[in-house]
Formats: structure tokens, sequence, C-alpha cells
């Protein structure tokens, strides 16, 4: 009997692909079962079971973990957590520029927050939201949420803002200003309330208990030298610092006390004198029984 030597060869193929479909049929089942097992695993080892929140001030721990974790698969495994933030972080938070899940163990992670720097911010017309900016003077939210601890910006006026908006000052010179005064005093870790831009491009800082007038842009960075040894000088008392006409051939530095620190030092003043009084006739008295101790 002959053979058909291409049916033969067509035979052989079809016995070598049924054999790798075999092979590869058992080889996705065996996957699809490590895989299921590997899932099991995760939900039964990885079950959530403490969540911490590192890097901000602004949000509360429980604030972070709403907006971060936000489903209930998210709240009940660590891994399902990790892998949804690393594959799908969340955007458009505002003050936060990235949240990070870093396990701790097993069933532990912590959120790890990186905030949106901020220099200060400036009330916008409506009188309840802010525009928070940055360093170079952008916008980077529009919020009505207070944040502590960052200075306003006052005499500027603006009807809304954006975020990538720039501060609303039109002289570039006057912008580069208050910027450059904003970082003077972050580099110092001095803490000021408040930067008032007058006309004409005058500076006004409000530091504690008092206010600071540098003038106008002229001889900035000399006036700005001085204010930290000022500031040690004068310490605790309250009242206006005259720098605004420092100038290299006129450098007297004028500070004119407050109200409220004239009566503070007629207090101290008056509390004095009764306390000298007060030993003054406890000495008299002293020294009139010691006279009678004598005599006797």
């Amino acid at each position: 009997m002959l053979h058909d030597p291409d049916k033969e060869s067509n035979r052989k193929e079809r016995q070598k692909k049924n054999l790798i479909r075999f092979y590869l049929r058992r080889g996705l089942l065996l996957l699809l079962g490590l895989l299921i097992l590997a899932i099991l695993l995760i939900a039964l080892i990885c079950k959530e079971t403490s969540v911490s929140v590192e890097g901000t001030a602004i949000y509360s721990q429980e604030e972070v973990i709403d907006r971060i974790l936000d489903d209930k698969l998210s709240r009940r495994n660590t891994v399902y957590a990790f892998l949804k933030n690393a594959l799908l972080p969340k955007k458009n938070i505002p003050f936060i520029d990235s949240a990070r899940i870093r396990f701790r163990s097993a069933g532990q992670i912590t959120i790890e927050i990186r905030q949106t720097p901020m220099t200060g911010y400036y009330l916008l017309a409506d009188g309840t939201n802010r525009a928070y900016f940055n360093a170079k003077g952008q916008v980077t939210d529009v919020s009505s949420l207070v944040v502590d601890g960052l200075p306003s910006l006052s005499g500027i006026s603006a009807e809304k803002a954006k975020k990538g908006d720039i501060i609303p000052i039109q002289d570039k010179a006057d912008r580069e200003s208050v910027l450059s005064i904003y970082q003077f005093f972050a580099d110092k870790s001095i803490a000021i309330s408040d930067l008032k831009l007058g006309e004409n491009g005058t500076v006004q800082v409000s530091c504690k208990n008092l206010n600071i007038s540098l003038g106008s842009k002229t001889n900035l960075r000399d006036k700005l030298k001085r204010v930290p040894y000022l500031l040690d000088k004068i310490e605790d008392m309250s009242g206006t610092l005259h720098l605004e006409n420092w100038t290299p051939d006129n450098t007297d530095v004028i500070f004119e006390k407050d109200q409220a620190q004239m009566e503070k030092e007629a207090q101290q003043q008056k509390e004095s004198n009764q306390a000298d009084s007060k030993n003054s006739k406890n000495s008299k008295e002293g020294n009139s029984k010691e006279e009678t101790k004598k005599s006797n």
C-alpha cells in the first residue's frame, strides 16, 4: 500500500500543533491557578489594618485617606491600594503635588504627601477665595481654604484667578522686588504676616508686632540686610521701623513706637516706681528699727 508523503507530513504537523495546544492550555491553566492563588494569598495576608499620613499640615489624616483611598477595596487591601495609586495616581488635589503609598508591613501603609510649594496668597474681590502663589509669582491654587502660616499680599486687587496666572502686579520690577522680599524673609526664617504694596511700588512688611516700612525698591537689598540686626535690637517692642529713607549717605533708622508700646512702657515705669517706693519705705523702716534697737 502506497502512502501519500504530503498527507503523512500534514498528519505529523497536526499532531505537533495539537501537542503545542495541549501544553499551552496546561501552561495557561497553571498560570491562572497560580494567579488565583496569589490573589487569595494577597487578600488574606495583605488586609489593611493601619494607614498613616505624612507630609501635610493642610489636610487632616482622614481627609487625605478619603481622597487617596477612595473606594472600598483600597480601604481593605494594601496591595490593591498600592497598585492603584502607582498606575492611576491622584491628580488635581488642591495644595498637593503628589501622593505616594509606602509599605510599612503587609497590612500597614503610609501615604506620603508632597505639598505644593507656596510663598503667599492674595485675597480675591469676592472676599472669600484666595489665590496662592509660589516663589516665581505663579498661582498654584485658588481656594477658600485658609492655609496657616502663609503671609498675605495686600494692596493689589483681582476679580478672579486661575492656576498658572502671575500675581497681578503690572510693573515687572515691582513684582520681582515683592518676590525677592518674600524670599529674603523665608531664607532668614523670619515669619511675616503681610506684605503691602503701596503706590509707586512702595512696600511695607508686617512682622510680629512691627511694621517695616521699606519704601521704594531703591537700595532695597541694603535695606533688607539691616532688618535682622534691627529686629534683634527691638526684640518684642511694637511699632514701625522706618527704612524708607535709608541711603548709603543717610543710614539713620527711626523706630516709631505705637500707642500700645507707649502704654506698655508707661505701665512698666509705673510698676517700677511703685517697687522703688516700696523698697525705699522698707529700707527706712528697717533703719528706724535699727536705731531704736541701738538706743535701747
